[in-house]
């Protein structure tokens, strides 16, 4: 079972990028190679929005 999507944070090259990711399997450790990722941003708050509108569709298509 998939987990919801997320908010990541890793520093690249002296910059801050946030990661919209969620895990394959939530039995599973948390770590990369349990993640599907859906891009990268340069503002947290972009990344939380994108991923807080990706949990909505899916609540949406949960509910059809």
């Amino acid at each position: 079972m998939k987990s919801e999507w997320r908010v990541s944070s890793n520093p690249v090259g002296g910059e801050m990028l946030y990661g919209v990711y969620r895990l394959y399997d939530v039995q599973k450790i948390d770590h990369s190679g349990n993640w599907e990722c859906k891009g990268y941003y340069d503002a947290k708050a972009d990344a939380q929005m994108e991923a807080e509108r990706l949990n909505r569709e899916e609540a949406g298509h949960e509910a059809e």
